[in-house]
């Protein structure tokens, strides 16, 4: 079940299912500090702002993973980052592979 905005206002990252002190450092990097933020923006918006934020503090971006956009879905969604749709996780695959192809994460 999609999470509560209201219980999840002031939660950190890393209190979120599937996302650790790791993830939540690099959330943290682009200015993403709630789970509240996560949920709002979706599982590929705020991959992508992760993304950019890394590499705007001249971070690798090399972190393009579909098993993060799980990891960030099961957060959104508190259920474990395994039990990942099948059709959301072809779709997380394809998306990854697209931004690696681009070459801009890199």
């Amino acid at each position: 079940m999609l999470k509560s905005l209201s219980m999840s206002a002031k939660k950190s990252v890393s209190e979120m299912m599937n996302l650790g002190p790791k993830c939540e450092e690099d959330f943290n990097t682009a200015g993403i500090f709630y789970a509240e933020q996560i949920i709002k923006m979706g599982a590929r918006k705020s991959f992508l702002k992760m993304l950019d934020g890394r590499l705007a503090l001249n971070k690798s971006a090399k972190c393009v993973n579909a098993i993060y956009l799980y990891a960030i879905y099961g957060a959104i969604h508190e259920i474990d980052w395994q039990d990942t749709p099948e059709d959301k996780k072809k779709e997380f695959k394809a998306f990854t592979k697209e931004l690696r192809e681009s070459g801009r994460y890199i």
